[in-house]
């Protein structure tokens, strides 16, 4: 891996360097050109939004800035842990390492590039791709396919979210909420029904940071937690959230 990140440095750099010699329009242009475009596929499939929890228009504004500097990083990195739906994606990721390689050589070729030139990105490239296909070869079998991957963040979360697993649904509603949106009611329901077992079995999950990003109407107030309190209190048998509600005289969960 470090490697493989080592010469995608060294090639886009270099090759950076010899099309700036030329005209650094013409690197402004690409890497103007090829953010746009990534943008554009972010929000034509919904995906623009970062999985930070941060909302409003000042989260829109993070979400820009760090998808703009998780490309780049990638551009000249290729750091492989970016291949993750939330960011680029495993698909987007190894298209683009094969773009950068081919812009490379374009770049080279429109600077004018001597054997010495073409030589250093030729061999670098050849070596990296073959860093790429070991690393590949001797990878789990089950994570060749996350480099192919055309999930999205928000399909990624969603997903996740119909996993019988506690901890893994609650690690969703840690995400942006727009992330989330389309399996809100879906989430409400499981936090209201399963709120009192988690109050008796305080698992490890449930921390003061994880409830301060619950949405309010997903926690019964102060009031109604006291009137089913005493509902349990008196002995009946262990009923659902929606039954509590009922009797409390609350609205029931929708």
């Amino acid at each position: 891996m470090i490697l493989n990140s080592a010469l995608l440095l060294l090639i886009r750099s270099f090759s950076a360097a010899m099309i700036m010699l030329v005209n650094k329009r013409y690197f402004a242009m690409f890497m103007a050109g090829d953010m746009a475009l990534y943008l554009l596929q972010k929000v034509a499939r919904g995906d623009f939004h970062y999985w930070l929890p941060i909302d409003g228009a000042f989260g829109l504004f993070i979400s820009l800035i760090l998808r703009v500097i998780v490309k780049i990083i990638t551009d000249f990195m290729g750091v492989i842990h970016f291949r993750h739906p939330v960011e680029l994606g495993g698909l987007y990721w190894t298209a683009n390492m094969f773009l950068a390689l081919l812009t490379s050589i374009v770049c080279v070729w429109v600077g004018d590039g001597g054997t010495t030139e073409w030589a250093l990105v030729g061999e670098a490239s050849g070596l990296w791709i073959l860093t790429f296909v070991l690393f590949l070869l001797l990878a789990k079998k089950g994570y060749r396919k996350t480099f192919f991957s055309t999930a999205t963040g928000k399909q990624q979360l969603i997903d996740g979210f119909k996993v019988d697993d506690d901890a893994i649904k609650a690690s969703v509603l840690k995400k942006n909420k727009k992330m989330w949106r389309e399996i809100r009611g879906a989430a409400k329901t499981w936090v209201l029904n399963n709120w009192w077992r988690w109050q008796e079995e305080k698992p490890k999950w449930m921390t003061e940071s994880w409830l301060a990003k619950l949405p309010d109407d997903f926690v019964p107030d102060d009031e109604d937690q006291a009137k089913l309190e005493v509902i349990r209190k008196k002995g009946r048998r262990r009923i659902s959230v929606t039954e509590a509600l009922d009797a409390a005289r609350i609205a029931p969960v929708t």
